[in-house]
Order: C-alpha cells, then structure tokens, then sequence
C-alpha cells in the first residue's frame, strides 16, 4: 500500500467517524446537549470542509451570524489567500459531476458559440480541465469572475500556462453581458445575489446558462453557513420550483436537467436537508428586441 492510499483510507475513517457522530448526536434523547456542543466544533477550523451550521432568511442574516462566530483562524470572509491553492488537482483532470456541462459546452462551441463568461471558475479551472478533453476553436474568449485575491492569482497562472491565450479575468459579474454562454460551477451558492437577478440587470443576456453542482431543496429556499476549513460563508440553497420560474421569467426554457450524487445535511434541521445537487442547461428562447 502507498504512501497516498493510506492517507486516503485515514481520510475515509475521519469521515465516517464524523458521519456516526453527527448521526449519534441527533437522537432525540441527546439532542438538546449535542447542539451547543456541534456549534463550538464549527468554529474552529475543520480539515474537511463541507460543514454546516442553522438556517438564515436572507444573505444578509447568514452573513451577519458568519461575522459574529468567526475568528482570525476562521474568517468569514472567502476572499482568503488560501482560496487560491483550493482545487488545484482539477486543472488536470476533470471530476464526475464535469462531465454533463463538458458536453453541452462541446456542443455549444460546435455550433458557434465562442465567448464563455465563467462565473465563479476560481483560477480558470474548467478552461484548463476541458481543454484536455475537447479542441477549443479558434476565436474562443473564456472569461472568468471571481474574487480578487483568485482573479490576481488566475492572471498569474495564465501568463504562465494559458497557451492559447484566450483566458480572460474580470471583477465585475456584469462582465457576462453580450456573452453567449454563462457557465458556473459550484459558485452559485456562494453568490450574495440570485443569477437570475443578475441576468435581468444585462441588456444583452447569454442566450447559453450551464449551472453545475449547485445545491437545490425540492421546496425551500433558504440560507445556511459552511465551513470551508478555511472560512465560513453563506451558503445559499435555492428551490427547484423558484429557480426554474425565476429562468422562464427572464426567458429561458429547462434544456436538460441532471442529479449529482451529493447529499448536503444541517445537523438538528432535517426538514432543510439537500438529498442530491443539481446541474441545469437553460436556453434563452426570447428574442432580443
């Protein structure tokens, strides 16, 4: 056995061990006494990520209880240097859940769609990872809004590995207005405003929307806080129905739908559970005036 498969196999016992935890700590007979207890653990910083912690109305109400429970070992602020060095295995390789959004953009590029805005794609990750799989044409802009600390380190990434030069940073999430395709993975929850309100402040929207791996309740829409390891942040959790009608209300029709295998569970508020993730492919059917 390697060096790796033996952190690996450490690593799938913490998790576990936690998972029969927080299951243990949730049965009714101990319940009262294990909450305040679960909330001291979500402070401190957890090596895992992924923890989760109340319910909240607004963006707001999340953000404001992330300021009163975080620490300099913990910010709650995911503008952080060590944001920047996050997921950088997937400049290689693409995950499972890639493999939907890899196709569509495929066969958006195919039929002549060259400008990508990326909405929350960190260094550029899904640039570099799907250019291993498919041929980028000729013309392509691919342009990436995250926060500054990531878009400064992306800048110098691409002067060093962006080969095609086609690699774009920008600040402003309005960037993506006269884009034909809006991209984004796993940042859609992290965002302090609604796509679709976004959308409907551009003039010219993307007649192309491709979310992945974003977190959806069959019936509420609510906030709730994450612990990163490395920050805690409101974390936003949209209802199916409200997401599709607030698309359709801005002129775009569902053009696939897919399920992730990813649960996401808020110890004491079992009704708030999120049983899998979501990826959508909105396609705007509304002519431009």
């Amino acid at each position: 056995m390697t060096t790796n498969d033996s952190a690996v196999r450490r690593q799938h016992l913490r998790r576990g061990l936690l998972r029969i935890a927080r299951e243990i700590s949730e049965l009714p007979v101990i319940r009262l006494l294990s909450a305040p207890l679960y909330r001291r653990y979500f402070r401190k910083p957890y090596r895992g990520g992924n923890l989760y912690f109340g319910v909240y109305g607004t963006y707001q109400e999340a953000l404001n209880e992330a300021h009163r429970i975080s620490s300099a070992r913990l910010p709650s602020d995911y503008d952080v240097e060590a944001v920047t060095t996050m997921y950088l295995d997937q400049l290689h390789s693409l995950r499972t859940c890639d493999y939907p959004t890899l196709f569509w953009i495929n066969r958006i590029l195919s039929e002549g769609g060259r400008r990508v805005f990326d909405l929350g794609g960190h260094l550029g990750l899904a640039y570099y990872g799907y250019q291993r799989y498919i041929s980028f044409p000729a013309g392509l802009v691919w342009c990436v809004h995250d926060l500054p600390h990531v878009v400064s380190a992306g800048r110098r990434l691409a002067s060093e590995r962006d080969t095609l030069g086609a690699l774009q940073f920008c600040e402003t999430p309005h960037g993506a207005d006269g884009f034909d395709i809006l991209i984004s993975t796993g940042a859609f929850q992290y965002l302090g405003y609604s796509l679709p309100s976004l959308i409907g402040e551009l003039s010219h929207p993307p007649h192309h929307v491709l979310l992945n791996l974003i977190p959806l309740h069959p019936e509420k829409a609510f906030f709730t806080l994450q612990n990163l390891g490395v920050a805690v942040c409101p974390y936003r959790v949209e209802s199916i129905e409200r997401l599709v009608a607030d698309m359709r209300a801005h002129g775009y029709r569902v053009r696939d739908h897919w399920d992730l295998d990813r649960r996401m569970r808020i110890p004491f508020m079992d009704e708030y559970d999120v049983d899998s993730y979501h990826g959508y492919y909105f396609e705007r059917v509304v002519p431009e005036v």
